[in-house]
Order: C-alpha cells, then structure tokens, then sequence
C-alpha cells in the first residue's frame, strides 16, 4: 500500500508508566478500505494503544500518524479524522439520545445546516430511532452501546477506533453492529479491538495479536491458520508404556513433538499428544502404529483454528512480563 492510503501508522511506539512498560516496540499499519482486529488478553495493552491513537494519552516514544498527522504535534488535525468509541461509551445520562448527539455534532464542528441529516444518518445505521427521545439512563446497556457507536460515526470520520463494540449486545444486535462496521469498512480504516475471535474472523481483513504490549503476529485470518502448523494436534488414549509410546510415535515422519501424562482417573491410560505437520494420513499412521503394539482408546484430531493460533501466540508469550 502507499503511504497516501495509510490512515493509521504506528511506528516503533513505547508507552511507560513509572518503571512498567504497557506497550513496547509497537509498530503496524491500517489502510484505508479495511478492518484490522486488535486480539489479546485483558491487560494486553489493547486500550493503551487505542488511547494513545485517539490522542488521549502520548507516547513515550515512537510517533502514531493518523492520515499523515503526527499525534504528538498535530494532535486536532488527526483527531478531526477519528471517530472513537472507547470500551465505556462517553455518554451524558441526564440527556435523551437526540440532545447527546447534537451535542456531540456541535463538539466535532459539524455545521448547523448538516446537522439533521448526520443524526438521521447515524440513527439509521446503529437502529436507534425507537429511542431517539429517550433520555440515555433508561436504556439498556445495548442501547447505550448503540449510541456510543452512533457518536463516533457523526461527522463521517477517516478512521474509526472501537473498542469491544459489540460488548453487552444480544446475537441480533451484534450482527447489527457488525454491519454497521463492516460498511464503514469498505471506504475508512477501522481498527477493532476485541475478544471475540469470531468477530475478527467474519469482518476483519487482518488480525494483530498482541501480548505484554508487544506485537506477536499480524496477518488476515487465513493467514494465521495457514501459518500454524503447530496448532495441528492429535490426541491418543493408549495403555501402553509412556517409554515405549513416546520412542515408537516421535519417529513417525511428520511428528514435530510428543506430550505424554497419565490419563486423570484412568492410571492404566495414557493421554498422549501429539504435535504433527498438516499431512495427509498422517492421523492414521499414527493410529495404525498405536493399534498394531496397544489398545488404542480414544484418537482425536484439533485442527487449527483462529483460536488456537491465539491461544498459541499468547501462551508463547506468556511470563515475559506485567502489562496492566
């Protein structure tokens, strides 16, 4: 891509507090015309880097540009170009629906005359016209949800930054979220962070995953299960001798390792696993190797799957350090 059609760039940025470093080293890219989901576990420092984009907070090193404008020195520049729904949306509850987002139009500088028609838009696209005269306190969390993802469309933003958006919604409310965003998607840049692995595979072009502050992996979805040969597990419930089974499997060709532990509530069984290449028949070689010397009991294939990848990176970065 161009740097023209870059709309968020992070370059090598750091955020410290005190003696504890939140994010490290952090460095990547969102085009516009695409979705890039923002996985990690709670204390990732996912809210950290989606502050430091929206101008909420600096960085301690490193520059985050938003459609060209550097953060740290033309901070109203980018942030005329963000639209931002943070994890708790900034709601005012003494005001209805209508009296907030006039509110918030009037704050983002949208011109008097332009007024009615971005509240009819936005109210259309995040379905809140039964509520439009409620007063914010009386809605349900999925409404006040709605809402804050209406604030952050007004004004038709470069780049919209959401933070778990579809958090608290029913199944029809988030598929109504969802295609909101993937909308938005086709034209802006949209940096999604969430927990649902899901979500990131049904709207998102590339998922960053990331641990302890640090960038572990960026790709689409397919990418990342393309990548993961190691998330390929097979696992076997053999009574055989744990020496004897660890020297027969490990020298199969397309064995990468084997995880051999005794069967909980079962002594006389082992529960072996077996970490493999995506081979071909290689699951009934195991099998036929197993059957041939033992009783094989149990023998079940995990394919690899968005949420294993996940799984896979975070664990691999596990204990490295504490990221609040």
């Amino acid at each position: 891509m161009s740097p023209a059609s870059t709309a968020i760039a992070l370059e090598s940025v750091s955020k410290r507090y005190g003696s504890t470093t939140v994010v490290r080293d952090l460095s990547f890219t969102v085009e516009r015309g695409e979705i890039v989901g923002f996985l990690g576990p709670n204390g990732a420092g996912k809210t950290t880097t989606m502050r430091m984009i929206a101008g909420f907070i600096t960085a301690t090193s490193g520059r985050v540009l938003v459609g060209g404008h550097d953060m740290a020195t033309e901070n109203v520049q980018a942030a005329r170009q963000i639209g931002y729904l943070p994890e708790r949306p900034p709601l005012y509850d003494i005001l209805d629906v209508a009296a907030y987002l006039k509110f918030v139009a009037k704050v983002k500088g949208i011109s008097r005359s332009d007024v009615p028609a971005e509240l009819e838009r936005v109210t259309a696209a995040c379905r809140l016209e039964t509520v439009f005269r409620r007063e914010v306190y009386k809605l349900s969390r999925g409404y006040r949800q709605r809402v804050g993802l209406a604030q952050a469309l007004l004004g038709r933003p470069q780049v919209l930054l959401l933070d778990e958006p579809t958090a608290g919604l029913d199944p029809g409310q988030i598929h109504e979220t969802r295609e909101v965003i993937r909308s938005f998607g086709e034209d802006h840049a949209v940096l999604l962070s969430t927990h649902i692995l899901a979500e990131a595979t049904l709207i998102c072009r590339r998922v960053a995953i990331i641990n302890q502050g640090q960038l572990l992996a960026i790709d689409s979805p397919g990418g990342l299960q393309r990548a993961a040969e190691q998330t390929n597990v097979v696992t076997l419930q053999i009574a055989a001798p744990a020496h004897d089974v660890r020297e027969t499997l490990v020298s199969l060709d397309g064995v990468l390792d084997i995880d051999v532990q005794p069967c909980a509530g079962q002594p006389e069984l082992l529960t072996v696993q077996c970490r493999i290449e995506p081979k071909e028949g290689l699951e009934a070689a195991l099998a036929r190797a197993v059957a041939a010397r033992w009783d094989l009991h149990r023998l079940e294939r995990q394919q690899p799957t968005l949420e294993n990848v996940f799984l896979r990176y975070v664990s691999r970065a596990a204990g490295s350090g504490d990221v609040r």
